[in-house]
């Protein structure tokens, strides 16, 4: 599942960067008229061994304008926009990261319940965590103080009592799952509510705040 993400995730900004910078594209693409034209596999190749420099000429403008939360058009990514479409054919994975949205961050901003999000993805792309977001999320639920995420281990029933915002979530999650540029938290895989001041946020770098959850990840 991790090298999937990876591969829907880079080919795409690899494809957009070669058509905006033609100059590296010709150099590495074109062909004479006495050479055999390449098949995809040998362009695709070719396209992949470039990547290093291909991400690093990107800026992390670039990549915010991709994931969509650069200057986004409120009108149409907002609560009413995830409202006004249909509800997403619910699989396991999609119920796990809409239930930890709904519990996590149901009374944040939209981009404050993307950014929960974003993290539990994060998590399952990374070979630190579980490689799928049931996975993730229910990480260290069977011990004692040891869970990743708090709501499963408040002492709390997990009860959906607000099923239109639970809804909208189900509904983001789904979005969520899509590959893409995820740069909202700068790659975190932890965060905390500003109501505490764990130790561990002291072995992390600060990525993102908003609303009450503040995001980091490794040095």
């Amino acid at each position: 599942m991790r090298n999937k993400f990876k591969f829907y995730t880079i080919v795409p900004i690899i494809l957009l960067a070669m058509i905006s910078k033609p100059g590296l594209s010709q150099d590495r693409f074109a062909v004479t008229s006495s050479e055999e034209t390449p098949d995809a596999v040998t362009i695709i190749s070719e396209a992949l061994s470039v990547e290093s420099s291909i991400l690093s000429s990107l800026k992390t403008q670039d990549l915010k304008n991709l994931s969509g939360f650069s200057a986004y058009d409120k009108n149409m990514f907002s609560f009413n926009a995830l409202d006004s479409l249909p509800l997403p054919k619910m699989t396991s994975e999609l119920r796990c990261l809409s239930e930890a949205i709904y519990f996590e961050a149901r009374g944040e901003s939209l981009e404050g319940q993307y950014a929960v999000g974003e993290v539990i993805i994060n998590r399952m792309i990374s070979n630190s965590f579980p490689d799928s977001i049931c996975g993730v999320v229910s990480e260290g639920s069977g011990r004692l103080n040891a869970c990743q995420f708090s709501y499963n281990c408040d002492g709390k029933l997990e009860i959906i009592v607000e099923k239109k915002i639970y809804n909208r979530i189900s509904k983001l999650s789904r979005i969520l799952l899509e590959p893409s540029a995820r740069v909202l938290t700068d790659g975190a895989t932890f965060y905390h509510t500003k109501a505490v001041n764990p130790s561990w946020a002291r072995k992390f770098t600060k990525t993102y705040e908003i609303g009450q959850h503040i995001f980091y990840k490794p040095y």
